[in-house]
């Protein structure tokens, strides 16, 4: 039996596309803007039943570091920066001393974090927060990396499996020197990277290839047989059994229609269901 779970952020429904443009207006209140987003949560959570894991759907990110930056002193939210080699884009981290965090996880909308039923939580990889940041004062880095680590792992503890985002490594090596650092983090979690290359055996933590071979896969290799950046559905019947398969990027990338569709498919491709 396969393993099957969706990546990063999932895509917002119109319904709530256009309660989020309302509120920013002063259109609609806060406890309206709420509620649009727990319905829109509940229908992704709902509609991950099936899958081996279930995803926070983090509808309210824009994108992976804002809800970061904004809970903490000395950071701020700057221009914006484009997202790999996509029409996509993120505001760049400003540090200007070194960070505080707060307690929780502050956003621009009114929102609570998941934990019921939920077993992944997305979080920015502490190596890719630091690299794409613009870090003012001559600061130390390994301190601030230690500071945005503390607080991105003792977030993870709180669920199952933790998603890393560790897009900006490209490198190999420099992925694997990343070890030390998550084996702090007291759990299974698992780094996804956007790494073509089959130098993964001795590497201790899961992590996502794109591979056409499947025989000899290592055990803490997945997959990323899903491309959200083709409209086109996959065909299921190409995938064998007793491997891990996600998607090669955060469901958002695609439109919200033909997400959904994504997401039935990965539940029921020809195999059974994926819970374990």
């Amino acid at each position: 039996m396969n393993e099957a779970f969706v990546s990063g952020i999932f895509p917002r429904s119109d319904d709530l596309i256009k309660a989020i443009n309302l509120f920013e207006r002063n259109r609609i209140t806060k406890e309206d803007l709420e509620e649009k987003i727990k319905d829109e949560k509940n229908f992704w959570l709902e509609k991950q039943n099936g899958l081996t894991y279930i995803s926070d759907p983090a509808v309210t990110w824009n994108d992976i570091f804002r809800p970061f930056v904004m809970n903490a002193k000395n950071m701020e939210i700057g221009p914006l920066t484009r997202y790999l080699e996509t029409n996509t884009f993120f505001k760049k981290p400003i540090i200007r001393n070194y960070p505080e965090f707060f307690d929780v996880i502050k956003n621009e909308y009114p929102d609570k974090p998941i934990l019921e039923n939920v077993d992944k939580i997305l979080l920015p990889g502490p190596y890719t927060f630091l690299s794409v940041a613009e870090i003012e004062n001559n600061l130390d880095r390994k301190k601030i990396l230690d500071t945005i680590s503390d607080f991105i792992f003792s977030l993870a503890r709180k669920y199952r499996y933790a998603e890393f985002k560790e897009f900006i490594v490209k490198d190999i090596n420099t992925l694997k020197s990343l070890g030390d650092l998550y084996s702090t983090y007291s759990g299974k979690g698992y780094v996804f990277t956007n790494i073509k290359t089959k130098d993964f055996i001795d590497f201790p933590i899961d992590y996502t290839v794109k591979s056409e071979n499947f025989k000899n896969l290592p055990d803490n290799v997945i997959i990323e047989f899903i491309d959200v950046f083709k409209t086109k559905l996959e065909d299921f019947s190409k995938i064998p059994d007793n491997i891990k398969i996600t998607t090669n990027e955060s469901l958002e990338f695609l439109p919200y229609s033909i997400a959904i569709k994504t997401t039935d498919l990965m539940i029921n491709y020809p195999g059974g269901k994926h819970v374990l």
